[in-house]
């Protein structure tokens, strides 16, 4: 293997060891074909593709290097006796990544390494220096509140993705787990109090560009302003180009609202003379958004100042829970730290608390197979104040919390309660606006002819397939009827 002696021959030369994000962009800046970054390697250089030998180049560089450092030898020891065996399966549910396990079978040590191999996508959307130094972080955390599982490792980074331990006898859970194992799910809220209170935030999260301490802020507002002012962008760049996508683009956006008759003649005259009519419905469009983020925004200050904020998961959905398959076949239903795990951290970031639970609740209604979620399967209200219950018994059990009197913790649960309901619109319009953005991106890429997108868009082709514009459509819905509930049930109680 000569690219892994190669890379271990930079090992040997003591390569400095980088922390935080910045770690990742100083080696890059510097041109660094190895560093160590959050004492793992990190190889800049080493772009993977989606073929078998460049993922299993990939999973055998990082994990030579990594088995370096933990044996503490300097030189590569070529391994003795037959050649390992290598099994490559691409695995589902990655909607933004595309994951691979990688199975590296020593037949002469008898020995089976299994490791997964990530490959970035959403390019643009997410930081993934950030993302790596958090993940490296979160996998650092050996302590009694155990904020990942204790199987789940940071093996190192190459150009475009990383390597991470597998842990072994786990499958994904499913939306039928969700429904029919309620041990399950509060096993997962106690998992996230366990996170929002055991991590010790890196300071890289707090601290300014001049090194000054800042208050946690929620990067809910951030990151929605930031995909808010892309899709304005490509909104604009995709409509200019091909004027039939105006209605796309205002059907997904808008929902079942019929655009006014204005709205349809304009496009008309836009083909001929009147170009300002086209720029002015393509802004009226893409910042519709921005419109409903600055109102969500408002609500949530107004309404709940004082929700509490932690570093979140942000996307636990059924397929970011791994469980232990052997409780599959017997009755016990002993969901506890050992047997489930959350995964995938890449919208891991200082958040609400409550957006947490409030999103976990939502993911109850899938979707993320075909882009139509079924809102009928959201947990009962009696469910969901279990669960903020449940959060609190685990909240105050990792904090060493005093045990308070019934009558303020039933009015904790209400206060809770009414947060996690707001922010499940808040959840609805965060994944709405991340759905559009990555089918605007779609169709500025030409990943899609322009006669179909009208029927994806509306389920009435290619139904058991994921879309994008689809499920921003779906979720954005949910959203406005939810608000609209809202303001009614808010109208009635004046």
């Amino acid at each position: 293997m000569p690219l892994v002696r190669r890379f271990l021959t930079h090992m040997s030369k003591k390569s400095s060891n980088f922390l935080g994000p910045g770690g990742f962009a100083k080696a890059r800046s510097e041109g660094a074909s190895f560093v160590m970054v959050e004492n793992r390697p990190y190889i800049p250089s080493l772009i993977v593709d989606l073929k078998d030998d460049s993922v299993i180049n990939a999973a055998k560089v990082i994990l030579s290097c990594a088995e370096e450092i933990a044996d503490g030898t300097e030189t590569w020891k070529k391994p003795v006796g037959k050649t390992p065996t290598v099994k490559v399966t691409k695995l589902c549910g990655g909607l933004t990544n595309a994951l691979f396990q990688v199975d590296i079978n020593n037949e002469s040590q008898q020995s089976i390494t299994s490791v997964l191999v990530r490959i970035f996508g959403a390019e643009g959307m997410i930081d993934r220096d950030k993302e790596t130094a958090n993940f490296a972080r979160l996998c650092n955390t050996k302590n009694g509140s155990s904020v990942v599982h204790a199987q789940l490792e940071y093996l190192g980074r190459f150009g475009n993705g990383r390597v991470e331990t597998l842990i072994p006898n786990m499958r994904a859970a499913t939306i039928s787990d969700l429904q029919k194992k309620e041990d399950l799910v509060l096993e997962v809220t106690r998992q996230m109090a366990r996170l929002h209170c055991g991590f010790d935030v890196p300071n890289y999260m707090l601290d300014d560009e001049e090194g000054e301490r800042n208050e946690f802020q929620p990067v809910l507002w951030d990151v929605l302003a930031s995909w808010n002012d892309e899709l304005i962008t490509k909104i604009s760049q995709a409509c200019s180009s091909d004027l039939r996508l105006v209605n796309i683009f205002f059907s997904a956006i808008f929902g079942d609202t019929n655009p006014p008759l204005q709205f349809e003649s304009s496009i008309g005259a836009a083909e001929g003379d009147d170009e300002p009519a086209l720029t002015e419905m393509m802004s009226h469009i893409a910042q519709q958004l921005t419109r409903e983020t600055r109102w969500m925004k408002d609500y949530i200050s107004e309404h709940h100042p004082n929700a509490p904020v932690a570093f979140c998961h942000n996307d636990i959905n059924a397929a970011n829970i791994l469980l232990n398959d052997e409780l599959d076949s017997g009755d016990d239903n002993n969901y506890n730290r050992d047997s489930v795990a959350m995964i995938d951290y890449e919208y891991g970031a200082i958040n609400y608390t409550m957006y947490d639970i409030a999103n976990f609740i939502c993911e109850h209604c899938g979707g993320n197979d075909n882009g139509i979620p079924n809102y009928g399967l959201v947990p009962s209200v009696d469910l969901q104040q279990k669960l903020v219950r449940e959060y609190i018994r685990e909240r105050d059990r990792v904090l060493n919390a005093a045990v308070t009197n019934s009558k303020d913790v039933n009015e904790e649960v209400l206060t809770l309660l009414s947060q996690v309901q707001t922010f499940q619109m808040a959840s609805n319009l965060y994944w709405g606006t991340w759905g559009i953005l990555q089918g605007t991106t779609e169709l500025l890429e030409g990943q899609y002819e322009i006669k179909i997108v009208k029927s994806r868009l509306h389920g009435e082709i290619d139904t058991n397939s994921w879309d994008n514009l689809r499920y921003g459509r779906n979720r954005l819905d949910r959203y406005r009827k939810q608000k609209q509930s809202l303001l009614e049930k808010r109208a009635r109680s004046k």
